[in-house]
């Protein structure tokens, strides 16, 4: 048992370098995801309340406890398309349209009637497109696109504290990038309003973690209920800036970039109508308010020796210090699914998502758009002798947005719109022991 678990967090391991350099080109769907793997996914993202896939260590590790058997593996595939349409009053343009795929891994496996522990490797939340070359009045055309994300490696801990009562703990590291290219106008100090050309990235780590709890309520009810912390990271980096285009003013600087995750609430049920049938229900708490209020972006120690005796000179010493303002709100995800065992080995599963968009109009822009608000899910799993392997589809979509006067400064997304939608396809197979 232990060379198997010593191979599995190998293997977790090189996965999540695999995940974190798909985090330079994720999804624009949205931020945090709707559901990890196909069979959470295929129910609309419910999984406060079951015991029945790998993804259950980063949304509720109790349920590791309740596993049938001894444990389970699972290894899949997230596949996101996204597509974003954005327009002002000098573009038309749509996101390119490319196929990202995203691993998800999890082991699990139950020590003895009390104890279970497990460890997987995820991609929670992310976000990006890119538009190709767009036109800005002041800065002229120049490649527009950004990408982000986060990773978890998580090891997790669960414990049976009575006959009805399990409780659970994941605790591991955290991985974001952040990359943004394009034109983007100085928002604080005396330069406030300066147009900018930037191309930066960071990368950072971070600890990150959760505590949740399961409660069998009657024979046919099972509750759930996690609390996952916010996870800040300072991403460092490098950014090639220039400053007032026309005049050629470039350097290259280090960077830092702050970028912190919201911390969530989640309840949830899942009642059995019978042994074929499952209803299933989940209500997360996002505080975004806390965690997109601004993106704070860093520069020091520039290459061009010039910089500095300019910035000087107009009162701006460095570090330069910028936040981009994002003022998003909190927001409430409510979950619904339903899956049926059609025969013995088919299971086929239903699932509607909403929850309403945190950012608000006046700080939209293609940068970090954050606008699904709707999603309906599919899923199917097979059962075969010693393995079930899982499918599931589905479709992200919201209401075309409007800007008229943008609270980011310089007018830059001034009359402009936007609008996305995302398809994802998920595949695994899991194999219970």
């Amino acid at each position: 048992m232990r060379l198997r678990a010593v191979r599995f967090l190998v293997v977790a391991l090189l996965a999540m370098l695999l995940v974190f350099g798909a985090g330079r080109r994720l999804f624009a769907d949205g931020l945090v995801r709707d559901g990890l793997g196909p069979i959470s996914g295929g129910r609309g993202g419910t999984n406060q309340a079951f015991a029945d896939n790998a993804a259950v260590i980063i949304d509720n590790p109790a349920g590791m406890m309740n596993v049938a058997g001894n444990g389970l593996a699972e290894i899949g595939i997230d596949t996101v398309i996204p597509v974003v349409d954005y327009s002002d009053p000098y573009n038309d343009v749509q996101s390119k349209i490319r196929p990202l795929p995203l691993p998800n891994l999890g082991y699990i496996r139950k020590v003895d009637d009390r104890w279970a522990w497990g460890i997987g490797a995820f991609v929670p939340a992310g976000f990006g497109a890119s538009y190709g070359v767009m036109n800005e009045p002041n800065t002229g055309a120049n490649l527009l696109r950004s990408q982000g994300g986060m990773a978890k490696l998580l090891p997790a801990l669960s414990f049976r504290a009575s006959e009805r009562l399990s409780l659970g703990i994941a605790v591991g590291i955290g991985f974001s990038y952040a990359s943004l290219d394009g034109p983007l106008y100085l928002q604080d100090g005396p330069l406030a309003g300066v147009p900018t050309i930037m191309d930066m990235e960071g990368t950072g780590v971070a600890p990150v973690g959760s505590v949740g709890m399961q409660y069998q309520l009657t024979e046919k009810t099972m509750i759930g209920a996690t609390y996952t912390e916010q996870s800040n990271y300072w991403m460092h980096g490098a950014t090639n800036a220039v400053l007032l285009p026309g005049f050629v003013l470039e350097s290259r600087f280090d960077s830092k970039i702050k970028i912190q995750w919201p911390r969530s609430v989640a309840v949830g049920l899942k009642h059995d109508f019978c042994p074929h049938r499952r209803f299933s229900a989940d209500v997360i708490w996002y505080d975004w308010a806390h965690a997109f209020d601004s993106l704070e972006i860093v520069l020091y120690n520039p290459t061009n020796p010039a910089v500095a005796p300019i910035l000087g000179s107009v009162g701006q010493s460095l570090p330069v210090t910028q936040h981009l303002p994002l003022n998003w709100t909190d927001s409430i995800s409510m979950r619904l699914g339903y899956e049926v065992d059609w025969t013995d080995v088919d299971t086929f599963r239903f699932g509607y998502v909403y929850h309403s968009s945190p950012s608000p109009d006046s700080t939209l822009n293609p940068y970090l758009d954050g606008i699904l608000e709707n999603t309906f899910t599919l899923g199917y799993s097979r059962r075969f002798s010693r393995a079930t392997f899982n499918a599931a589809y589905q479709y992200y979509f919201g209401d075309t947005r409007y800007v008229a006067d943008s609270a980011i400064v310089g007018g830059q997304f001034d009359d402009s719109t936007m609008n996305a939608q995302a398809h994802f396809a998920m595949l695994s197979l899991l194999v219970p022991f």
